[in-house]
C-alpha cells in the first residue's frame, strides 16, 4: 500500500495524565474514503488519541502526519485547516442559536467587513443538499431533535471541507430510522472520499456500516481487521482481554410494597394517561422507542417537568412538585445526558459524587470531610471507579466511569428509589455488565428501580417486569420471559392500554 493513500498515520503516540498512561506508542492508520472503527472499552485511549488528532491535546512523544503533513503543535484550528473535524457524543452546538450560526461559529463569512448571511444560508443549503435533508437554517437548534443536530454537526464539518470525519458514538440517543438515515449519509461521504473514524460499544453497527476494525486495550492497539474478517468474539476478547461475560445472575427477589404508584398522568403533547407501579425490591424497566414519551414521565416523577393531570404516589405519600423535596422523600434520578445533565466535569470525581448529599454528610451545618471522604472511598471500591481514584476532574474519566461517578452521587442520598435513564448509553461491554450487577445488586439490598432503555437485550436480562410505551401512552406490559419479537411489536405497533 502505497504511503499517500493514508489521510491520516500516527506514529508511536504516548501520553500520561498524572503518571496514569493513558496512551502507549500508537500506530494508527486510516485509508482515504474509508470508515474504521475505533473500539475499546471506556478507558482504553480512545478519546485520547482522537483528541490529539483533533488537536484538542497535545501529545508527549510521537508524531501525528494528516495528509501527508507531519505536525508539530498540533491545535483544533490547526487540525481543521488540514481537514479534521471530530463529531463527539456531546454535541458542541449552541442550543440557543439558530441552525445557520452554528455552522458558522468562529468562521462567519464576511463581505466589505459586513457579516455576509445571504451568502452562510447558500452555502448551508448547499450543504444540506448535499446530505440529502432538509433543515431550516434559521431554526432555533433547541428546536430540532438530537437527530437533526447530528446531522448540523456533520453539516458544519463538511462546512470546513472535512477530510476526516471522527464520529463518536453517533447514534447513542437516535431511533433506528434515525441511525438508518445517518447511515446513508456516512456511505454517500465515504462514496465522495471522506474518511471517517467510527467510535460505537454497539458491535450490529460497526459490522454494518465499516470497512475495517481497529481494537484497543490499556492504551495500546490491539490488533486491526478487514470487518469481513472479524467477528464480534474478535473484537470482545481483544477490548476485555477476555471472553466477554453476558451472563447476569439474577437471584429470586422478595417484592416489598408499593414504592412508586403513578396514576393516570397526563402532560401533553409528551404523555397521556400514564399509570405504572414499581415496588420494593423489583427493576421494573419501561421500553419503547426514541421519543416515545418515557423520559418525560421519570422527568415528571422527579419533579424537574410538570404534568396536567394525575398522581403520583410515592411510599403512601403524594410526591411532593420540586426535585430537592423529591430527594429528600427518598428518589432519585440518573438523567441520560450524563455530561449535561449529570456531571461537573470541572469538578473531582470527589466533590461530585457528595454534591447531591451535603446535608446528610455534614454535621451542625458544617461539612465532615472525613465522612465525606469515608463514604467516595466506599463508592470507588463498590462501583469499581477506573482509575480507582475519585481526585480527578469528572471530565479526565471515560464515559463508564463517569456514568459511575454520576450512580455513586445519587446513591449518596441513599434513595429509596432509583431512577436510570438510559443508563449504559455510550458504555463499553465490560462497564454495562458491571453496572447490570450493581442494579440487581440494589435490587436484592430492597430499593425499587425504575429504567428506560431502548435496548431489548439489556431490557431482557435486567427486567423483572416489562413495560412498553409507544407515542405517549402504555402500550403493554410484559414479563422478562417476553421474547424480543413480543416487546419490538408493542413498541412499534402497540395500542394505549
Amino acid at each position: 500500500m502505497n504511503e499517500q493513500e493514508f489521510v491520516l498515520k500516527t506514529k508511536d503516540i504516548y501520553k500520561s495524565f498524572g503518571g496514569n498512561h493513558v496512551l502507549k506508542g500508537i500506530d494508527f492508520e486510516v485509508e482515504k474514503g474509508e470508515v474504521q472503527a475505533l473500539l475499546g472499552i471506556n478507558g482504553a485511549g480512545k478519546s485520547t488519541l482522537i483528541k490529539i488528532i483533533s488537536g484538542a491535546l497535545a501529545q508527549d512523544k510521537g508524531e501525528v502526519n494528516i495528509g501527508g503533513q507531519v505536525t508539530k503543535n498540533l491545535t483544533p484550528a490547526k487540525a481543521q485547516a488540514l481537514g479534521v473535524a471530530t463529531i463527539y457524543q456531546e454535541t458542541s452546538l449552541y442550543p440557543q442559536l439558530s441552525v445557520l450560526e452554528n455552522l458558522f461559529v468562529g468562521k462567519r463569512l464576511k463581505k466589505h467587513g459586513q457579516l455576509d448571511w445571504k451568502e452562510m444560508e447558500k452555502v448551508a443549503r448547499r450543504t444540506f443538499e448535499r446530505l440529502g435533508v432538509e433543515i431550516e437554517p434559521y431554526e432555533k437548534l433547541e428546536n430540532v431533535g438530537k437527530a437533526t443536530a447530528q446531522l448540523v454537526e456533520i453539516a458544519k464539518a463538511l462546512t470546513i471541507d472535512a477530510k476526516i470525519l471522527i464520529m463518536d458514538e453517533p447514534t447513542s440517543s437516535l431511533s433506528k430510522q434515525e441511525t438508518e438515515k445517518l447511515f446513508e449519509i456516512v456511505r454517500k461521504l465515504k462514496k465522495e472520499g471522506t474518511s471517517i473514524i467510527y467510535i460505537s460499544h454497539r458491535m450490529e453497527e460497526i459490522f454494518q456500516i465499516t470497512d475495517r476494525v481497529t481494537v484497543m486495550r490499556d492504551g495500546i492497539i490491539i490488533g486491526t481487521k478487514l470487518t469481513s474478517d472479524a467477528t464480534t468474539e474478535w473484537v470482545t476478547k481483544g477490548m476485555l482481554g477476555k471472553e466477554a461475560d453476558y451472563v447476569l445472575e439474577k437471584k429470586l427477589k422478595e417484592k416489598g410494597e408499593v414504592l412508586l404508584d403513578v396514576k393516570n398522568l397526563s402532560a401533553e403533547p409528551f404523555f397521556r394517561n400514564v399509570s405504572l407501579q414499581v415496588r420494593r425490591g423489583e427493576i421494573v424497566v419501561l421500553s419503547g422507542l426514541v421519543g416515545a414519551g418515557r423520559t418525560e414521565v421519570m422527568r415528571a416523577v422527579f419533579g424537574i417537568d410538570g404534568y396536567d393531570s394525575g398522581e403520583i404516589i410515592f411510599k403512601g405519600e403524594p410526591v411532593k412538585k420540586k426535585t430537592w423535596d423529591v430527594i429528600k422523600q427518598g428518589i432519585a434520578m440518573v438523567p441520560e445526558d450524563r455530561g449535561r445533565q449529570g456531571l461537573v466535569k470541572e469538578m473531582s470525581a470527589a466533590e461530585n459524587m457528595v454534591m447531591s448529599a451535603l446535608p446528610a454528610l455534614s454535621s451542625v451545618g458544617f461539612r465532615n470531610s472525613s465522612r465525606e471522604k469515608e463514604r467516595v472511598a466506599a463508592q470507588v471500591e463498590g462501583l469499581l471507579l477506573n482509575p480507582p481514584s475519585a481526585k480527578l476532574d469528572g471530565g479526565s474519566y471515560s464515559g463508564g466511569n463517569q456514568q459511575k461517578i454520576v450512580i455513586g452521587k445519587w446513591l449518596n442520598t441513599n434513595p429509596d428509589l432509583l431512577i436510570l435513564d438510559e443508563p449504559t448509553c455510550g458504555v463499553d461491554v465490560g462497564a454495562k455488565m458491571e453496572i447490570y450487577k450493581l442494579i440487581e445488586k440494589l435490587a436484592e439490598d430492597g430499593k425499587g428501580i425504575l429504567v428506560v432503555s431502548s435496548d431489548i437485550e439489556e431490557t431482557k436480562m435486567i427486567a423483572d417486569r416489562i413495560i412498553i410505551m409507544r407515542q405517549g401512552f402504555i402500550a403493554g406490559e410484559l414479563s422478562n420471559e417476553a421474547d424480543k419479537e413480543e416487546i419490538l411489536g408493542l413498541a412499534l405497533a402497540g395500542k394505549e392500554a
